[in-house]
């Protein structure tokens, strides 16, 4: 799906989904916590400005458990520092695991089918998998930007994931964002 703006119909806006970028992935001590999800943050940020800078319709997840706590829940699932939401950029909290369980998101991703989706975030064991086979369902076509997802500490588990999405969705690196921004500036 990485193609240069030449190669895209003129209309064709590039989308990037950005899921469960809370805090609670980043505070040590915390259950989602892991260490490698420093650096996967950090890149995630670099992502979501290039995504602005280059216009892209971006839209945020995170899950919202109905019987979640005011306190202190809630601290720790605020939006990562450097990762909140810009007001015109929607949120869509979500029941389950998919993105897609929010009406609104499912909604507004209709609007994505043939065009160029990205996603970042947490977890690919179970949210970005979650993700990925329902937008399969809904006909988007996502590419992970694999180093901007955190993973599981369990390294089988992870395998699993990408083993089941490998056929679904493309994968590619932050790097290969930046330097396919750099192709179409040439």
């Amino acid at each position: 799906m990485l193609t240069s703006s030449a190669a895209r119909p003129a209309h064709a806006q590039s989308w990037l989904i950005c899921l469960d970028l809370q805090r609670d992935y980043v505070v040590p001590g915390r259950p989602r916590y892991s260490a490698a999800n420093t650096e996967v943050a950090a890149t995630c940020a670099r992502v979501l400005d290039l995504a602005r800078d280059e216009g892209w319709r971006i839209v945020h997840s995170q899950f919202r458990s109905e019987a979640a706590r005011p306190w202190p829940r809630e601290l720790f699932a605020a939006p990562i520092e450097g990762l909140r939401p810009l007001i015109s950029e929607p949120v869509y909290f979500r029941p389950g695991l998919s993105a897609f369980t929010n009406a609104g998101f499912a909604a507004a991703l209709r609007c994505a089918r043939g065009a160029d989706v990205f996603l970042i975030g947490f977890s690919l064991v179970d949210t970005c998998l979650a993700t990925v086979l329902a937008g399969v369902d809904e006909g988007v076509s996502l590419t992970l930007v694999e180093d901007a997802i955190g993973a599981s500490e369990d390294l089988a588990a992870t395998d699993v994931a990408r083993a089941i999405l490998k056929p679904f969705v493309q994968f590619a690196s932050s790097r290969r964002l930046m330097s396919r921004r750099l192709e179409v500036i040439h």
